[in-house]
């Protein structure tokens, strides 16, 4: 009787030790300094407006009734994820390369909670902002304005879309 009840205990704890798989969204990260102009403690002429850019992103979150399921997709087709609660946590199935961008001063490691869609739309047109700044060859950007929309598309899918705008700047190097 007592190694029946400690093999039942053995089963029941191996039973609820169910190995999880860890999943990685494959990611790409850039950044970009930015200080407010009243900060740069320049002169005038220690630099160079090279370009006022722009960039956008959009993607689209769609959950199921009781939000068990969610899915987020990038308008321009560079990723998808989607994540599944269920009794061992949250899942996730992933297609592409998640690629973040952040200004200087924000980041911090892994910040972005890739689960939240305004987050993600976010940081997604600040990376595409940081390589047309670079393709100018500026090193760095000034004032730069993030705003984002959010609207109801369809029953249960939300449009989120991201638009940054900053100067770009070049240090004159040659003194």
């Amino acid at each position: 009787m007592k190694k029946l009840l400690i093999l039942a205990c053995c089963a029941v704890c191996l039973a609820s030790c169910g190995s999880i798989k860890r999943v990685i969204m494959p990611r790409a990260v850039n950044t970009i300094d930015t200080a407010p102009l009243s900060d740069l403690n320049l002169e005038r002429s220690d630099y160079e407006i090279l370009n006022t850019l722009t960039a956008e992103a959009t993607v689209i979150y769609t959950y199921d009734r009781d939000g068990s399921k969610t899915e987020i997709v990038d308008s321009d087709g560079d990723f998808s994820m989607q994540f599944t609660t269920g009794k061992f946590g949250l899942a996730c199935k992933h297609s592409g390369i998640l690629r973040l961008g952040y200004l200087q001063n924000d980041y911090a490691g892994t910040t972005t909670d890739i689960t939240q869609p305004e987050d993600v739309v976010r940081r997604v047109a600040l990376y595409r902002l940081v390589n047309l700044a670079r393709e100018y060859g500026a090193d760095a950007v000034i004032e730069p304005t993030i705003s984002t929309n959010v609207e109801q598309t369809g029953t249960r899918s939300i449009t989120y879309k991201s638009t940054v705008t900053a100067k770009i700047i070049k240090l004159k190097t040659d003194r």
